[in-house]
């Protein structure tokens, strides 16, 4: 779930020359279309979307019993997360990264992020 239409291009190049399957979304609510079309094994989740944050999709993801399994990746550009938000990440069971994400970076974060805890 990213905004940028040049990372979303990047990302989607990277991950599917790593073998993975890609579905995009570029907003909370196309993203909530996208989980109920098919569950994926992973989220990869900007932090800073328009409209609704990333945060607020986290939350709405782990209150539904059919996404609160769902493996989030949470990657932001913004170097002075809130400490406050750090922690509800934390505590919703999301991974904090930051942008830029170099090639074999995303890879192992994709790769760690569907091996499980």
């Amino acid at each position: 779930v990213e905004d940028d239409p040049g990372a979303v291009e990047a990302f989607k190049y990277m991950l599917k020359a790593a073998g993975y399957g890609v579905r995009v979304a570029s907003d909370a609510q196309s993203a909530f279309v996208e989980v109920e079309r098919a569950v994926p094994a992973g989220v990869l989740l900007d932090l800073h979307l328009p409209i609704t944050d990333g945060l607020e999709v986290l939350r709405r993801l782990r209150l539904t019993a059919r996404h609160a399994h769902i493996p989030v990746a949470v990657v932001t550009g913004d170097y002075l997360v809130d400490e406050r938000v750090t922690r509800e990440l934390q505590v919703l069971g999301a991974q904090l990264y930051f942008k830029p994400l170099w090639e074999e970076d995303l890879i192992r974060i994709v790769r760690d992020l569907l091996s499980g805890p």
